[in-house]
């Protein structure tokens, strides 16, 4: 008997309703401990300040004031309108992005059907819900994909979904490791990744920390006018670490200017105001220049319009030694905003009062 298309979509409502009411708490709990944590030896708001968050805030909600001290005290400005964590994440974040799409949607390995006409780095073997495949989307057995791993020297690979932060992200020599690699294939615990190749990064973000693919994080908004870029920043690996991951003290993160220019400082971390000049190696920021950074840009406003179910974007991108734009991730949920919040200042810019007034629903 067919269900009622009301009756079902009450369903849904309901206990998906419960389940998202349940992870907005935890997410709230643990950004809000990780906050009191971060903010214990930092100076308070004066009464003037805490006066022109609650005015700026009223219309819309009641935030703690302490993501405002913390942001104010990092970036080294005090401003109402930076955005609080936990607010960002339980619902800004949800408003502009469909949560339920966004866990399978955002699967590195349909990437090249989503994107088909942006660089990204070639794949190799594609690990499918258990199952092996070609680049092409070919069921192929265990003996293939050894075959099209031992050709290359090196690759990397990657869990294709919820892969945020370089979490598990590991790098084998195909010659080396050709047994560990294929253990990891015929893992059953594991049914999701993509194995590509490595590919030459610019020369230009190469010199700064040729370790790490070194990557550019473009946050766009789609909103009734087209798409809007947010912020820029460059995310850079340190101490021979091969990912650029800041939330694990393996990178430095500087702002980017419109013309491509980095800002005059980095950030080390994602708890203290410590800043630099200059790569922990020794490069000042002020001698790297993003190539084809225009390009970039326009770039992520096309790639933006390819997924209109997701309005807030977070954009891993690369360049690779020809000057072709490549893209490494696209984040379509809960794209962090501490580095960025840090190196630009509030995340929506002149856009914050009139991003508010849509999510809450004011005229």
């Amino acid at each position: 008997m067919a269900v009622n298309k009301k009756a079902r979509a009450l369903y849904f409502m309901f206990f998906d309703g419960i389940e998202t009411m349940a992870a907005n708490a935890i997410q709230t709990f643990q950004e809000r401990r990780t906050l009191k944590k971060y903010v214990r030896h930092m100076p308070k708001l004066t009464s003037e300040q805490k006066k022109a968050v609650r005015e700026f805030w009223k219309p819309y909600c009641k935030i703690d004031t302490d993501w405002i001290r913390f942001y104010s005290f990092i970036n080294g400005k005090f401003d109402p309108r930076y955005i609080p964590n936990d607010l960002q994440y339980t619902k800004i974040d949800q408003y502009f992005n469909n949560r339920k799409l966004g866990y399978g949607f955002n699967d590195k390995n349909y990437y090249s059907l989503i994107f088909p006409d942006i660089k990204q780095p070639k794949t190799v073997v594609r690990k499918i819900g258990g199952l092996l495949f070609d680049e092409n989307y070919r069921q192929i057995d265990i003996e293939k994909a050894e075959s099209l791993l031992v050709i290359r020297p090196e690759v990397i690979v990657k869990p294709s979904q919820e892969s945020g932060g370089g979490r598990d992200i590991k790098f084998y020599d195909t010659k080396a490791d050709i047994e560990e690699l294929k253990t990891v294939l015929c893992d059953k615990r594991e049914k999701n990744l993509i194995i590509q190749d490595i590919f030459k990064q610019h020369h230009e973000l190469a010199k700064m920390h040729p370790k790490s693919v070194n990557t550019i994080r473009i946050f766009t908004l789609m909103m009734e006018d087209g798409v809007h870029i947010l912020l820029a920043s460059l995310k850079v690996g340190v101490n021979n670490n091969r990912t650029d991951n800041f939330c694990a003290n393996s990178s430095i993160v500087a702002g980017i200017k419109e013309n491509g220019e980095l800002m005059n400082r980095a950030f080390l971390n994602e708890c203290s105001n410590q800043t630099t000049d200059r790569h922990p190696q020794g490069m000042f920021l002020n001698e790297v220049r993003i190539p084809s950074f225009g390009k970039m840009l326009d770039t992520a406003k096309k790639a933006a319009q390819y997924i209109g179910n997701f309005r807030l974007v977070g954009w891993d991108f690369s360049v690779d030694e020809d000057g072709n734009i490549v893209l490494i991730e696209a984040n379509m949920r809960k794209g962090g905003i501490i580095p960025n919040q840090f190196a630009h200042g509030p995340f929506f810019g002149d856009l914050t009062e009139r991003v508010l007034n849509e999510v809450f629903g004011r005229k």
